[in-house]
């Protein structure tokens, strides 16, 4: 008997809630009151526990790259963060101001998307994937160096909304694909870099971190065009 009657006082309870509840409702509905606005979490950083390097560049596993130097990671079933890879950050250099599309702006795979400012020359990037971009990184609005200093966390550009998301992903390189087309994409810089100066190569042959700001404007360019795949800005 005493179980019942717990039961029932519980029922009880939970029915009065429900009523006041909605009561509530109706009350600020009659008022005006909108309901608190829902807000999307920000896109969480990825944990990358050791980083991955690839011919001197760090080559995150769980990516697919385009030959631009940008690239894609999912985050949902039709949603991809994208950003620059290590060797496009080198060659754009540290990023003073970042242009991005707004958000419901549709853009192109490999076409012209994003660009870089650093030190009055701009870079421009393309798009890895055809989509919609969703949502700008926030915290490039006041840093925009992160894209370039932390391009695989901190420094993502913007999540994208990809309705052909397989098809678009195949078009990219990963795995095994893309360490090997690291390793030529440095063989190419490598005698590029000797035929314009070899100051730019540390000891043993390796790319400086900086070793785009060693190179006049015109070199520069030449590098830029040649493997972000892009034109450059005259000025």
């Amino acid at each position: 008997m005493a179980a019942l009657l717990a039961i029932f006082t519980f029922a009880l309870f939970v029915t009065l809630e429900i009523v006041l509840s909605r009561r509530r409702a109706a009350a600020e509905q009659k008022a005006g009151v909108a309901p608190a606005p829902v807000r999307s979490p920000s896109l969480p950083v990825p944990k990358i526990v050791e980083p991955v390097w690839v011919a001197g560049f760090e080559v995150p596993e769980d990516l697919h790259y385009h030959q631009g130097h940008t690239w894609a990671r999912a985050v949902g079933p039709d949603t991809v963060a994208v950003g620059m890879d290590d060797f496009a950050t080198r060659l754009a250099g540290p990023a003073n101001r970042l242009e991005v599309p707004d958000a419901g702006s549709w853009v192109q795979q490999g076409g012209d998307t994003f660009r870089v400012d650093s030190n009055g020359r701009s870079a421009h990037l393309v798009s890895p994937v055809d989509g919609e971009v969703v949502e700008v990184n926030p915290e490039l609005r006041n840093d925009p160096s992160l894209s370039t200093k932390d391009p695989y966390r901190r420094g993502w550009i913007c999540t994208m909304r990809v309705p052909g998301m397989a098809a678009n992903l195949r078009n990219l390189l990963s795995g095994r694909m893309a360490r090997r087309w690291i390793e030529e994409t440095r063989d190419q810089l490598e005698l590029r870099l000797m035929a314009l100066s070899g100051s730019v190569l540390q000891d043993g042959g390796e790319p400086a971190r900086d070793f785009a700001r060693h190179l006049d404007t015109q070199d520069w360019k030449v590098l830029v065009e040649g493997f972000l795949l892009t034109k450059v800005d005259d000025k």
